[in-house]
């Protein structure tokens, strides 16, 4: 799935047109008259304040500064004599503050978990590290060959600007069937998601523990790529569900403008719905529990296709399978096992990536730790250790 292969060395290419003098002269002040940059650019000043979760004043505090001078580091870049101070300041190694500009991440384009529960601050660290995991994973395409991008071509086409017109819950469902046909699926239980993304283009990465109000989030690069990133606090039944929900997205929401409440609505319960016949197919559901199966049943299901308890009696009511009287009363007798805060006694791990453990074997040939691969590619090696959902341990002290 991932081969290493070598690429010749090369720059960024020629600049455009030079837009004005005032970005001719932010050019000087942070360029070598031979080009190479030398001070921070706005924009690496900007992502390490977020990923940080600082405010500009906050940021100002802490390196002695008035505000008006952050926001002009923001917009015009700081003197290289300031790398040292924002990289203490923000917690980030100085060779993040003097790598290339990064393509920021609108926070228009992203889906979130719970996004209207998420203070602005929570998504603005979200949307940051999601430019610096793009980054990442840039670099590690430099280095390795991977699956190119397969999704239904409405999905590809849902992924240009532009008005989307609300779907139905059955359409959704549809779209979910769909994809299921086109990776191959049928009616089986899906395998390992996070694999099984990846070998059709879907870019999976990790977040920090400490990110913990945010589930996850999806977006479309500015490389046409798909992007998943994940957080791992819940179970791994609820992290799989996480990650076909946010496959949902990619596949359905694309040109969404999300401008209100009802438009998060709308289009949470369409990835939910989504997500729902991804893991469990309705044809399957009803195959397996034929009318009005015991809750012994219903488990075996959950176990058989990798998902909560929940999110099987669910499917169950869904495919008609229970009546709605059926429903509740399993839904009673999960809650008072446990199994609404939790999955008692599953045996289903998180599931890991073949990408990343492809790359730590390449690191392990060269020789190199996680966190010095890290810092040479200027990320902060928690960061990374994140984005490569925790597989990543320190191969080699340093």
């Amino acid at each position: 799935m991932a081969y290493p292969h070598h690429l010749a060395a090369g720059g960024a290419g020629r600049a455009g047109i030079r837009a004005g003098r005032r970005a001719a002269l932010r050019r000087r002040r942070l360029c070598h008259p031979g080009g190479l940059r030398v001070g921070v650019h706005p924009c690496r000043v900007r992502l390490a304040r977020q990923r940080a979760g600082l405010s500009k004043q906050e940021l100002a505090q802490r390196t002695g500064v008035s505000t008006r001078t952050v926001t002009t580091w923001e917009s015009e870049g700081a003197p290289p004599s300031r790398a040292e101070g924002l990289a203490a300041a923000t917690m980030v190694p100085v060779s993040f503050l003097q790598r290339h500009p990064v393509e920021e991440v609108a926070e228009e384009a992203v889906f979130f978990r719970a996004r209207r529960r998420s203070p602005a601050r929570l998504r603005h660290v979200a949307t940051a590290l999601g430019a610096l995991g793009t980054d990442f994973y840039a670099e590690v395409t430099q280095h390795f060959r991977l699956p190119a991008l397969d999704l239904p071509e409405g999905a590809v086409l849902a992924a240009q600007p532009g008005p989307s017109a609300p779907l139905s819950l059955t359409e959704a469902q549809e779209a979910a069937r769909e994809l299921r046909t086109v990776w191959g699926l049928g009616e089986l239980p899906a395998p390992n998601l996070v694999q099984l993304a990846e070998a059709h283009g879907v870019r999976v990465l990790g977040l920090p523990r400490a990110q913990r109000d945010v589930d996850a989030f999806s977006f479309w690069g500015a490389d046409g790529c798909p992007y998943i990133f994940l957080a791992r606090h819940k179970t791994a039944e609820r992290s799989r569900f996480d990650l076909a929900h946010e496959i949902g997205h990619l596949v359905l929401h694309g040109g969404v403008t999300r401008t209100d409440e009802r438009t998060d609505r709308v289009v949470e319960a369409e990835a939910h719905a989504f997500a729902g016949e991804l893991l469990l197919p309705r044809a399957a559901v009803r195959a397996v529990l034929g009318r009005s199966p015991s809750l012994h049943a219903v488990l075996g299901l959950k176990e058989r296709f990798g998902t909560s308890a929940v999110a099987a009696a669910r499917a169950a009511w869904d495919a008609g399978c229970l009546s709605e009287w059926e429903y509740r009363q399993m839904s009673a007798q999960l809650a008072s096992r446990g199994f609404s805060t939790g999955e008692p006694g599953s045996r289903l791990g998180y599931e890991q990536s073949r990408v990343y453990r492809t790359v730590l074997d390449w690191l392990r040939q060269r020789g190199q730790s996680v966190p010095q691969w890290a810092r040479s590619i200027g990320q902060h090696p928690d960061d990374v250790a994140a984005f490569m959902l925790g597989q990543a341990l320190s191969l080699v002290p340093g």
